[in-house]
C-alpha cells in the first residue's frame, strides 16, 4: 500500500509520519530526499542557478538565497517546483520502485501538484489551526513571525487538503490524541485492505 501523507507547514505531518513509520511503514520523506539527493545532483544545480541566479555557490545551493526568493512569492514557487519536479519525480520513482513490496508513507509537501497523489492507495492529510502551525513553524525552524506568516501564507489552506484527501487529521487536541487519531486511522486502512 502506498499512502499519500501531505499538509501544509506545521501541521503536523512529520508526527504523523513518525508514528506511521514506527508501525511498520517505510517512509518515503520527499523533502529529505530533496535536500539530501536532488539538490546535490550537478543538473539540478544548474537548472536552479539557470532559473534564479545567485543561488549556488561553489556548486552547492544557498538555501537561504533562494528562500529569500521564493518564500511568500507563489510564481517564484511555481517557477522552482517547474524547474526541479522532473528530476525529483525521478528519485521518487526510483525509491518507490526500490521500496514496493512495503508499506509506504509517502510524504510529499507537493502530493497534489505533483501528480503523485495519483500513485496512492489512498491520502491523508494533516491540518491544524493556522495560530497552532505558526506558532510550530516559528518554534522549529527558528524563523521570525513575518518569516512564517509569509510560508503559511504561500500554501494552500486547509480547505484545500480537505477537497482532495480520503482521510483528514486536525491536529488541534495535543500530541496524545493525534497519536491516537493516527492509529485509528491505520486500523482502518488495514482492515479496508483485508
Amino acid at each position: 500500500m502506498i499512502l499519500g501523507l501531505t499538509g501544509f507547514s506545521g501541521a503536523g505531518k512529520s508526527t504523523v509520519a513518525e508514528i506511521l513509520k514506527e508501525n511498520g511503514f517505510y517512509h518515503l520523506d520527499c523533502d529529505a530526499l530533496v535536500h539530501h539527493e536532488v539538490y546535490r545532483d550537478p543538473a539540478v544545480l544548474a537548472a536552479v542557478e539557470a532559473a534564479f541566479g545567485g543561488v549556488v555557490k561553489n556548486g552547492v545551493l544557498d538555501r537561504p538565497a533562494l528562500r529569500t526568493k521564493t518564500m511568500g512569492n507563489r510564481e517564484a514557487l511555481k517557477k522552482l517546483n517547474n524547474t526541479v519536479m522532473p528530476f525529483i519525480l525521478a528519485h521518487i520513482q526510483a525509491k518507490l520502485e526500490q521500496h514496493k513490496a512495503e508499506n509506504i508513507v509517502l510524504d510529499a509537501p507537493l502530493l497534489f501538484e505533483s501528480g503523485l497523489n495519483r500513485q496512492c492507495h489512498r491520502v491523508l492529510s494533516v491540518i491544524a489551526p493556522a495560530d497552532e502551525a505558526l506558532e510550530r513553524i516559528i518554534l522549529r525552524d527558528g524563523l521570525s513571525r513575518a518569516e512564517a506568516e509569509k510560508r503559511l501564507a504561500s500554501q494552500h489552506p486547509a480547505s484545500y487538503y480537505i477537497e482532495k484527501s480520503d482521510y483528514i487529521l486536525n491536529n488541534n487536541k495535543g500530541l496524545p490524541a493525534l497519536r491516537q487519531e493516527t492509529l485509528e486511522l491505520l486500523d482502518k486502512l488495514y482492515d479496508e485492505a483485508l
